[in-house]
């Protein structure tokens, strides 16, 4: 008898085949195409697979035909998978057939399906806006499409359809949605590619607790029709400074605790050189800490200097107390720290700095103990600055985008101390991973050229790069505000996977290339000729 798994998008199923009747199954190869036609009968009971789904069950196969016959693929086509990420995506058709990546692309089907359903039955109206627009600043390099028609002239592909969804509140459509497509030539990151798809939700006569209930009952929508799992909402809150204080990040991830702790005030009269002066002095308290040994310490130590402070520096109750700190503190100080038997505690000292040092130490300790990750932590983030300093040029950036509302209240600062001024914008974000962003939106029209002033945006310019949009808001713009999750980090974390590329059907690699598609590649001169461009 020859054994056959039969693989479709559905799962696998079991042949069994008897060779004398059909003697052609014994030619086959992996990764052929065949159809079968047989009867299904329960296993043997000692050759059930309960691990399977269809592991009771095989096909008593009575007739097979070969559709199509496979070469030798260039790696085994098997859920574990040995080959290179480069070997799979330039043959990603053939990566594409493991059930495991099959899994998920189906998962991002029935996740954007959800989001439909659910906007659908909440008065929202899907409308398209165009691919190919104007070259605006986003944040990113744009795309350009030079124009056959007009020579000299270029098309941009949209980073995002944030001119056009604002544009769409002006038109009075109230609430819209999209499953967008978004083109940013970005520097190549492991967690970015130069094309991507973002819900795109606006609404009109809203506040942030407006998109916040939308979006905390599309999530509960997704969490239940998706993997069947009850969400709670709504979901904890915390300020732009309060991340930044007690974890480092503004995008925390809450699914563990060790929060960061300012110790100023307690240690700063120790008498312990390396304190004397310093503005923060701040720690962390890690529990169960067994696992971190001294070669650990000594790491973060060298970590801590690359970064600028003095190091690392650190207390272990544990019978006893040792470390570089033991010598300066006391029990009552032990006390106002809260350090229990077994902790470990590791402080830095320095400028505001050390709360992000902190941050990213956390989180490598959260890696080290196993502790991040375990379930579904969502979190708001809001009250985010305005304006930023671009560290490179010194110049004011906004922290999100230029289309935000500052908070009213903070609106008399916008002259005197912009780097002060709050925006109206919020982040949401699921196990210390950024999924969505949003703002309420200016729609006065002479606080959106103020905005731009601050920038260093003059009128003239303005009106060249934004004038649409300004002209707009001087038609009854209605208050409005939006959000727009990304659709692949949602699906990645859902799926359990690490990577973005794995929840694309086709991605690019992390320079940008596409290794399926030879891509980018050359044209023909007759091409460039067409477009009245030359390659110099």
């Amino acid at each position: 008898m020859i054994f056959i798994d039969l693989k479709d998008r559905t799962g696998i199923l079991q042949l069994v085949i008897d060779p004398k009747k059909i003697p052609e199954a014994d030619g086959l190869n992996l990764q052929d195409c065949i159809s079968v036609k047989g009867i299904v009968q329960e296993r043997p009971q000692n050759q059930k697979n309960p691990d399977l789904p269809t592991g009771e069950v095989e096909l008593n196969v009575t007739k097979l035909t070969i559709l199509s016959r496979s070469k030798t693929p260039p790696f085994v086509v098997e859920e574990e998978i040995k080959a290179s990420e480069e070997l799979r995506l330039k043959y990603r058709y053939l990566d594409l057939r493991r059930l495991t990546m099959q899994r998920i692309i189906i998962m991002r089907h029935q996740i954007v399906n959800a989001i439909r359903e659910y906007l659908n039955s909440r008065d929202f109206i899907e409308i398209e806006t165009p691919i190919l627009t104007r070259s605006m600043p986003e944040g990113a390099r744009d795309y350009l499409v030079p124009s056959r028609l007009y020579p000299g002239k270029f098309y941009a592909l949209a980073q995002s359809p944030q001119m056009y969804k604002q544009l769409l509140m002006v038109a009075g459509f109230e609430r819209y949605y999209q499953i967008a497509r978004c083109m940013r030539d970005e520097d190549p990151r492991h967690d970015r590619q130069p094309e991507f798809t973002q819900l795109d939700l606006e609404m009109s006569f809203v506040t942030e607790e407006d998109i916040y209930t939308v979006i905390e009952g599309l999530f509960q929508y997704i969490f239940k029709k998706v993997i069947n799992q009850d969400l709670k909402i709504p979901f904890p809150r915390l300020t732009f400074e309060e991340a930044i204080t007690k974890y480092g990040t503004d995008k925390p991830d809450i699914s563990f605790g060790m929060e960061i702790s300012d110790l100023t005030r307690t240690l700063k009269n120790i008498n312990f050189p390396p304190f004397t002066g310093k503005e923060k002095i701040c720690g962390i308290i890690v529990s169960g800490a067994k696992s971190i040994s001294r070669k650990h310490i000594d790491n973060f130590n060298e970590e801590a200097k690359k970064e600028g402070f003095g190091g690392i520096y650190w207390l272990r109750k544990e019978g006893g107390l040792s470390g570089s700190l033991s010598k300066y503190i006391d029990e009552g100080i032990i006390d106002k720290i809260g350090l229990k038997e077994g902790e470990l505690l590791l402080v830095c000292a320095g400028d505001r700095k050390i709360y992000y040092f902190l941050g990213e130490l956390r989180l490598s300790i959260g890696d080290l103990l196993n502790l991040r990750g375990k379930g579904y932590h969502f979190l708001w983030v809001y009250d985010f600055p305005l304006f930023e300093i671009d560290e490179k040029t010194g110049k004011i950036n906004p922290c999100h985008h230029p289309f935000t509302q500052p908070k009213p209240e903070d609106i008399h600062l916008l002259d005197t101390e912009p780097l002060k001024v709050r925006g109206r914008q919020y982040d949401l974000v699921l196990n210390g991973n950024e999924i969505a962003s949003g703002s309420i939106r200016n729609h006065d029209r002479s606080l959106q050229e103020r905005i731009f002033e601050i920038l260093g945006v003059d009128r003239e310019t303005a009106a060249k790069k934004f004038g649409l949009l300004l002209e707009a808001l001087d038609y009854g713009a209605p208050p409005h505000g939006g959000i727009a999750p990304g659709i692949e980090r949602i699906v990645m974390l859902l799926a359990g996977v690490k990577s973005i590329r794995d929840v694309i059907a086709f991605p690019k690699t992390t320079q940008a290339q596409g290794l399926l598609e030879n891509i980018p590649d050359f044209v023909e001169p007759e091409q460039l000729k067409e477009l009245h461009l030359k390659i110099e």
